[in-house]
């Protein structure tokens, strides 16, 4: 995953209430746009506003069944990410000791 990518995925799962949408798609396994807009206090626009940034950032994909979208996780991408991260950590403590240990460590 590169750079531009990684920032990208970063900043969708920044925002706490995009999380949490990403969280009720993923225990939901597939979710329309109507259902996440019924489980969040939030505008509808507001629903599809964060669900086009998790689209973008590849977090979830879109199945479209007549005027209705559903969503579902993209498990590959936050696999990708996660090694993303892993890559980066192992650079840090290569560049400089102990900066690792100050963050955690991430491949446990």
């Amino acid at each position: 995953m590169d750079e531009r990518r990684m920032v990208k995925v970063a900043k969708a799962l920044g925002d706490a209430t995009r999380f949490a949408i990403l969280r009720a798609i993923v225990s939901a396994g597939e979710i329309s746009c109507g259902e996440v807009a019924a489980r969040f206090p939030i505008a509808q626009a507001t629903v599809s506003h964060h669900l086009r940034i998790l689209g973008e950032s590849d977090l979830v994909a879109v199945r479209r069944e007549g005027q209705h979208s559903y969503f579902r996780l993209v498990p590959d991408t936050l696999v990708a990410y996660r090694d993303a991260l892993r890559e980066f950590t192992r650079g840090s403590r290569r560049g400089r000791p102990g900066r690792a240990a100050a963050i955690g460590n991430i491949d446990s």
